[in-house]
């Protein structure tokens, strides 16, 4: 696949997929009934998470700037098994979502129609008493065909929708603050309280409930990663990717934090209706007319984040399919570098899904995926910093590295351990006043703070251990690249004695040729080029031993391999490199999981269902089509 997309374009991919679903969906939602005016302290929380995921992100991106994201990096750094789940659960956040947007867009499509044009589609769109919708089926078909005709249509089409959606939002932001009221604010972070939420007692409001507005928040800045989905059409990846990244994550916050900032100064947050929130705020401040362009706006822009989706998915299709872990249809690219049938074959499904399953019960299930493959990619960067990248295949360095995974898997469990206990047990725990308290309740506001600091102690204890190990690293790697450099300096020197003896030989040669008559002249001549040839034949010693033939051809490989060290090291130089490791990623796991513990029994088990599904495709299709299996068995023909 050609290198297509620049700077600009992926920043318009990230900000395309990341606004919509944040400030349209879920900010009216936050400050209503979870952290009132608070709400922008809530999206700058998530905003961080979502950078320190981000990070990992960005630096393995570089590393490997191919299609795939999470999968690819789970691939290279944890192996094939965790490589097909990582490829599952971004199919959940590319594909499903897609679909499940395409739905959402459907609803707003039906309302806008009725409540500003005053008309109503025909009933078999969306049939009432059906879950058939084929409002949402076109929108998916439509966003098929226009990634069927390649890269370049789908990036303009990006752009100009991006840009389109930032206009709105800037919109929003320009004139609800123009109408901004300072008591509407006031108070800032409501009080604390306890609230019935799915017909169960939970904390809201308060810092609590700024905790728990985070996490809804947090799914506004979802699709940064897709930026990294596309590094393989990318121009200058090592370059773009971590800058795209970054722009996105900021460009996203900024935008949130600006339109919720401006939404609760419009109206009371007790008064904010989470359906049609800045409608509805427009309305309240007599601008009616902004707010018929808020909601055009936004059915017109909405798509953009259901059609992004759709187009990652192909990608991360492609990267499984060359590894063998899916069909070879999926990797086919036709002759103007197109995904074609790949595409095709995803575009059918996710309009069936479009068209046929109701999605208000499956977000959170799709959320949790999301939050599995960040952990992924988090616990792969770990990997890959705190393991040596050119293994020896010593039993001690092996030994070495199935410590350092000892200790990753350690920190998953404990942290997960920890983040539950204090999301249960402290943040949102019920009082033990509280009416129909439940075994668990009771154990979590008792027992829940103390198992909370004790995991917390045993995590932490892990990170240091692991930034530890990452040290002795890094130090490892300085030495080994001081040895290389020392012994291809060493091969330097040869080469330019053998140089200054070549320039010598040819003078003699040429001396000896104007000094025909000259015997004494041929003489030294000829015994000067004599000495030379005998020591040129013995060969040159390295300082390592090593010996360094002096004919034409060597010469040029130990060039060649000097000239490829000095591309490596630059290579590296330019190569984002995260700071903080294994700290940012350590803490972006821990927030990850406490988001993870806050979701609903029914979506857990719909993702371990998922996850069981990955499992059997691998144990029964995958392992048995793969590369590596294949390689495994032409080493054993070839021994036979």
């Amino acid at each position: 696949m050609e290198r297509t997309l620049g700077l600009f374009d992926l920043i318009m991919i990230g900000i395309g997929g990341t606004v919509g679903s944040g400030v349209f969906a879920t900010a009216g939602l936050i400050a209503s009934s979870y952290a009132g005016p608070a709400a922008t302290l809530s999206w700058l929380l998530a905003g961080i998470g979502c950078l320190l995921s981000g990070l990992s992100f960005m630096e393995l991106a570089c590393l490997i700037p191919s299609a795939g994201s999470t999968y690819a990096y789970a691939y290279h750094a944890l192996g094939e098994l965790p490589a097909l789940v990582a490829g599952f659960l971004l199919t959940l956040e590319y594909g499903v979502s897609s679909a499940g947007g395409a739905r959402s867009w459907s609803d707003k499509l039906t309302q806008w129609m009725d409540s500003q044009l005053g008309v109503q589609g025909p009933d078999w769109m969306k049939p009432k008493d059906s879950v058939v919708d084929l409002y949402a089926g076109l929108l998916m078909a439509g966003s098929t065909a226009i990634v069927l005709c390649g890269m370049q249509a789908g990036k303009l089409v990006v752009n100009v929708v991006t840009m389109t959606k930032i206009t709105v939002v800037t919109f929003i932001i320009v004139f609800g603050l123009a109408n901004f009221d300072l008591d509407k604010i006031s108070p800032f972070v409501p009080d604390q309280s306890v609230v019935e939420v799915n017909g169960k007692e939970t904390v809201a409001f308060g810092w609590p409930g700024v905790l728990l507005g985070a996490s809804a928040s947090f799914y506004g800045y979802i699709g940064y990663d897709e930026v990294c989905c596309l590094a393989g059409e990318a121009k200058d990846p090592a370059r773009n990717i971590p800058r795209a990244v970054v722009g996105t994550i900021i460009g996203a916050a900024t935008l949130s934090i600006l339109a919720t900032f401006a939404l609760v100064g419009m109206q009371k947050y007790t008064e904010i209706n989470a359906e049609e929130s800045y409608g509805n705020a427009f309305t309240s401040v007599g601008m009616d007319w902004a707010a018929s362009f808020v909601a055009t706006g936004e059915v017109l822009t909405m798509p953009i984040t259901s059609f992004i989706g759709f187009m990652a998915q192909p990608r991360v299709q492609y990267a499984m399919a060359k590894d063998g872990l899916l069909p070879a249809a999926f990797a086919e690219v036709d002759s103007k570098g197109n995904l074609f049938r790949g595409t095709l074959l995803c575009g059918i499904g996710v309009t069936l899904l479009a068209i046929c399953v109701p999605f208000h019960v499956l977000w959170n299930f799709i959320s949790l995926g999301i939050l599995v493959a960040f952990n992924l990619t988090n616990s792969s960067l770990l990997l890959v910093r705190v393991s040596s990248s050119k293994t020896e295949g010593s039993e001690a360095e092996g030994a070495s590295k199935q410590s350092q995974g000892a200790m990753i898997a350690g920190y998953l469990v404990s942290s997960f351990i920890a983040a539950f206990h204090w999301q249960k047990g402290v943040v949102a725990s019920v009082p033990l006043s509280a009416t129909d308290l439940s075994m668990f309740d009771s154990y979590m506001s008792t027992l829940g703070p103390f198992v909370a600091a004790l995991f917390t102690v045993i995590a932490i204890a892990l990170m240091f251990a692991l930034s530890d190990a990452e040290k002795k690293q890094i130090v490892a790697s300085a030495t080994a690249k001081a040895k290389n450099k020392a012994q291809n300096g060493a091969v330097e020197i040869i080469l330019s004695s053998k140089k200054q003896e070549d320039s010598c030989k040819a003078g003699c040669r040429h001396r000896s040729r104007s000094q025909e008559d000259d015997e004494s002249g041929i003489k030294e001549g000829d015994t000067l080029e004599a000495k030379e040839d005998s020591r040129l034949e013995k060969g040159s010693t390295l300082s390592n031993g090593a010996t360094v033939d002096s004919s034409e051809s060597d010469e040029d490989k130990i060039e060649s391999s000097i000239s490829s060290h000095e591309d490596e090291t630059e290579d590296q130089v330019s190569t984002f490199r995260a700071p903080f490791v294994p700290f940012a990623p350590c803490v972006a796991i821990f927030f990850n999981w406490f988001l993870f513990a806050q979701m609903d029994g029914l979506s857990v088990l719909l993702i371990l269902v998922w996850l069981m599904l990955a499992v059997v495709v691998y144990f029964s299709y995958s392992r048995f089509h793969s590369l590596a299996f294949q390689q495994t068995q032409y080493r054993q023909l070839a021994q036979h």
